[in-house]
């Protein structure tokens, strides 16, 4: 997600199919409803702490991931149907790395022989 718009997007998404109005979630927040429907209508960027509490009484995390990883995970979901998130985000960690390790060359051998 790049956008105000998407986060918001994602949010109200994820709200509407918890069947949650903003007033229970505003209640399970700590915010108020117009505060909460300010967010996921994305009219307003949310302060980060205002952020996380809303994604997580909608069972979701907020987490910042390398671009490059980012970007392999939409790719990959463009190409494929998609596994559990768990296993492709580490699929994708270890090509990332293994392309990092062919991209920085043949290493030498650590240890006492030459």
């Amino acid at each position: 997600m790049k956008t105000l718009s998407e986060v918001a997007t994602r949010l109200e998404d994820e709200r509407q199919g918890l069947k949650l109005d903003y007033q229970a979630l505003a209640e399970k927040t700590g915010l108020t409803p117009l505060s909460v429907r300010n967010v996921l209508q994305g009219r307003t960027a949310p302060r980060i702490t205002t952020l996380m509490a809303i994604a997580d009484q909608l069972g979701l995390e907020v987490l910042l991931l390398p671009k490059v990883v980012a970007a392999g995970l939409q790719a990959h979901s463009a190409q494929e149907p998609a596994p559990p998130a768990l296993s492709r985000v580490d699929r994708i960690v270890a090509e990332t790395s293994q392309l990092a390790a062919a991209a920085a060359g043949p290493r030498k051998a650590k240890g006492p022989w030459p």
